[in-house]
């Protein structure tokens, strides 16, 4: 589905539990200062991203969302998974090169691995996922979520007139090989949605306004994940008014390695929430509607 032309895209990229803390903190943050970026026409979430945009998306006010963060019991029945970001980067740099740079078949590697790998159940990750979220049906608003086929190494997005169970979509969108359970959907299975972007930006094509949220940063060296700076030069060549927030340092050292970790979900959160006031005028910049034509005196 393409962009109007004249409408605005908020795209959450991947992060795992901390990223998601992160978006959200600074998402309230930004509402704070008097900005809704849940005012879009069109919310695409890929894996954390997926939740903290179906949140934004039943209009859930971003103040509540962080106070959810912020709290422990809540963190306390998400699944510690232990996880490196930096190794995932390693290792995929490591199969695009085998695989001589065919990305096709790099992400059908990472799919038999994920169809393979020892996780938690689906009934327990089905679980995490709808606690997470405030309601198993989707949202009203436009949202789009997105998944890889385990199979065939092929993206793809969900939304609800796909007919597609709405927890089954956002747990496939949050599906990473190794540490939780490729998802059953319509006859495939599917994996995370990072595994074809980290932050699958260029699904905004055809809007005339984007922000991109990028708790994982740019991520050159994953060649088979890390493609937000081309995404970024494609939109804009197409005439797209484009702005990626990104994790400063003290960002960036909340979220950690270990982006599975319940435990930096608050230091996460407020990190975000403390950033915002940094990029606020940034994104007030961007993320406006065109004014109406005056009317001339008569």
């Amino acid at each position: 589905m393409a962009g109007t032309g004249d409408g605005r895209c908020l795209v959450l990229g991947c992060g795992g539990v901390t990223g998601l803390a992160w978006e959200i903190g600074l998402l309230a943050g930004l509402a704070r200062q008097g900005i809704d970026l849940a005012d879009a026409d069109m919310i695409i979430g890929c894996s954390a991203g997926s939740v903290a945009g179906a949140q934004l998306a039943r209009g859930v006010p971003p103040a509540h969302l962080l106070a959810v963060q912020l709290d422990a019991e809540a963190a306390a029945r998400e699944q510690f998974r232990p996880y490196s970001q930096r190794d995932a980067d390693d290792k995929n740099r490591a199969l695009y090169d085998k695989t001589g740079g065919d990305l096709a078949q790099a992400r059908q590697r990472i799919g038999a691995y994920a169809r393979r790998s020892a996780t938690p159940t689906l009934a327990e990750r089905r679980a995490i996922i709808a606690a997470r979220l405030s309601g198993a049906n989707w949202p009203l608003r436009p949202f789009r979520v997105v998944a890889v086929d385990a199979s065939t190494g092929e993206g793809r997005s969900f939304e609800a007139r796909d007919g597609v169970d709405f927890v089954d979509a956002i747990a496939a969108s949050c599906a990473v090989p190794g540490a939780w359970p490729a998802v059953p959907i319509g006859g495939a299975s599917y994996m995370d949605g990072g595994i074809r972007s980290m932050t699958n930006a260029d699904m905004a094509a055809g809007f005339r306004q984007v922000i991109v949220l990028a708790p994982l940063g740019y991520r050159d060296d994953n060649p088979v994940s890390g493609h937000l700076r081309r995404e970024l030069r494609e939109l804009e060549a197409a005439g797209s008014q484009v702005l990626a927030l990104l994790p400063d340092v003290a960002s960036a050292a909340a979220i950690g390695d270990n982006v599975l970790d319940p435990t930096g979900r608050a230091r996460s959160a407020d990190a975000g929430y403390r950033q915002a006031e940094s990029l606020a005028q940034a994104v007030r910049n961007i993320w406006s509607r065109p004014s109406a034509p005056a009317v001339p005196p008569q």
